[in-house]
């Protein structure tokens, strides 16, 4: 359905409103689709911090929950088109279409596949709103079917496999994800220039190495410290291990970015040692991708224990690419202890390695949540579960 100027004076109105009550309207306005609008307005609120500039525009048309749900965050489109460049590029699941306009800035044609047909069409009417006519084609296709069809040869083909079954459920291995990327990986690489795919970041990286060869690199991408996806660029003639790219989105302008290789963090011994001022816990993409014992030796940092990805030191270490903490206090990791260290019984409690989770060590030490410091519980270097009172130390 189109967007005509009555329709998106009524979704402009009711913006903040509620989605069901804005549905109830139609005796109030008779001749306008009621729950068509009511459901762009629920689909924009969902959507206002994931893509905001397609918020702000008003013409933009946008889909039911699911696809909105599944498509690329804004930042995510843009950050993966950077690493790609090229004449051609096929995006084969196109959904929503957020990853083949940010295409469109660094290639010359974009093919959008989607086989649904309604949504295709849908962003078919994005494409003339956004005025990228001239380089995003879509087809109402079947992803693989179409490459099948395409005589040519691109530069890049780009492929985000559904996770979730034909139950709807989330799915977490590789096998289940449709296309099936090991069964149609070797005809991929020979069709393009470059394979990249978006993948859930579930998925183990070690599994996701294993099945999908000729790989060079893995971003493992964060925004604002929540793992969103991995992204993996393969070429054929690469036989060589992947790089493994951390990057986590801290706001407009700064992002932590932390790269190594596993052949890098199997040779490391890694340094151990008590806590002592300083506590530093890597952001979600290193969490996720691990490399804990090289990022401690390029930063001369040491581990508290193998299990706890939390790494001390003495002076401060800038740029870090995470959480930092000043530890004020620590104890053995009892309520009576707790009791001391937060008189207030107030705290933001964490819990890493230290045997339980954090609610559940909320509970154990009868904290309520709130205020500026932290208790956190974790294992040290002997093997002891600490409590740790600590106050973030906010990056300039």
């Amino acid at each position: 359905m189109r967007l005509t100027p009555d329709i998106i004076g009524l979704i402009k109105d009711y913006r903040e409103d509620s989605p069901e009550t804005v549905a109830l309207m139609s005796k109030r306005y008779p001749d306008l689709p009621m729950a068509f609008v009511a459901q762009q307005v629920k689909a924009r609120q969902r959507i206002r911090k994931k893509l905001p500039r397609w918020y702000a525009n008003e013409s933009i048309v946008f889909p039911h929950s699911l696809s909105l749900e599944q498509c690329s965050s804004e930042y995510a489109a843009e950050y993966k088109a950077g690493l790609l460049e090229g004449a051609t590029i096929a995006d084969l699941t196109g959904g929503f279409g957020v990853d083949a306009i940010a295409f469109s800035e660094r290639f010359k044609r974009v093919f959008h596949i989607e086989r649904n047909r309604e949504l295709s069409e849908m962003v078919a009417q994005n494409v003339l709103v956004l005025g990228k006519e001239s380089q995003v084609e879509t087809f109402a296709d079947d992803g693989l079917d179409w490459l099948d069809k395409y005589s040519g040869r691109l530069d890049v083909v780009y492929l985000d496999p559904a996770r979730r079954d034909n139950r709807s459920l989330k799915v977490s291995a590789l096998e289940d994800c449709e296309p099936n990327l090991k069964q149609y990986w070797k005809i991929l690489l020979k069709k393009s220039g470059k394979v990249a795919v978006k993948l859930s970041p579930g998925l183990d990286v070690d599994r996701i190495i294993a099945s999908l060869p000729h790989i060079f690199e893995i971003h493992i991408l964060s925004i604002e410290n929540e793992c969103k996806e991995c992204f993996c660029i393969a070429r054929e003639e690469h036989a060589g291990e992947p790089e493994i790219v951390c990057v986590n989105r801290l706001n407009d302008s700064n992002w932590d970015t932390f790269m190594f290789k596993r052949s890098e963090e199997k040779a490391s011994q890694g340094s151990y040692s008590m806590y002592s001022k300083f506590l530093y816990e890597p952001n979600a993409s290193i969490m996720k991708g691990g490399g804990f014992k090289t990022l401690g030796d390029r930063l001369g940092l040491e581990l508290l224990h193998p299990r706890t990805r939390f790494y001390s030191s003495e002076q401060m270490i800038e740029g870090f690419p995470g959480k930092v903490f000043e530890i004020l206090d620590s104890g053995e990791l009892q309520k009576k202890g707790a009791t001391a260290m937060f008189p207030e019984g107030q705290a933001n409690v964490l819990a890493r390695n230290a045997g339980l989770s954090s609610p559940d060590l909320k509970r154990k030490l009868g904290l309520r949540d709130g205020g500026d410091l932290f208790a956190i519980g974790t294992t040290d270097v002997g093997g002891r579960r600490r409590l740790l009172k600590c106050r973030k130390v906010e990056r300039s």
